[in-house]
């Protein structure tokens, strides 16, 4: 009986240990992930582009996790999920309804569809029903770091 006791505490300390120490390489990893929103443009009245920037040193690599808001002062903000089927979208041609793609990531030669530490990303979303004027973009990453540009 005292051999399940003592078992079942030190399953339970290993399992505590693990969790503690994955909490810290997530807190490592947010740490160490910046990214910046530039050049927001709309393109035929529904479409909006955008570039996001890795200006940190973590590697974002989990693009499905990966979020964008669009809002303004009138509407409800609107979430777009990453659309992998679309991506890259060639030339300006449009994701699926309601979701995100990337045109292309620059200069992409270290890990291919993988926004890397200083690579930039081009971000198109289509059939947006935002009015325009007072419209904020936001970005927010696989492990919860955001960035947010109004224009």
């Amino acid at each position: 009986m005292s051999y399940v006791v003592i078992g079942s505490i030190v399953t339970a300390a290993d399992t505590v240990s693990t969790a503690k120490k994955d909490i810290a390489l997530q807190n490592e990893a947010r740490v160490k992930t910046d990214i910046v929103i530039s050049n927001v443009s709309w393109i035929n009245n529904n479409c909006l582009l955008f570039n996001i920037t890795n200006t940190g040193s973590e590697v974002i690599g989990n693009l499905n996790a990966t979020n964008v808001f669009v809002a303004n002062s009138t509407d409800t903000p609107k979430y777009y999920k990453f659309d992998l089927a679309s991506s890259p979208v060639p030339g300006y041609g449009s994701a699926t309804f309601g979701t995100w793609a990337y045109n292309s990531i620059w200069p992409d030669t270290t890990r291919p569809g993988m926004l890397d530490p200083g690579e930039m990303m081009a971000i198109k979303i289509c059939n947006l029903t935002i009015v325009h004027p007072n419209t904020l973009v936001g970005v927010t990453t696989s492990n919860g770091v955001s960035a947010f540009i109004a224009f």
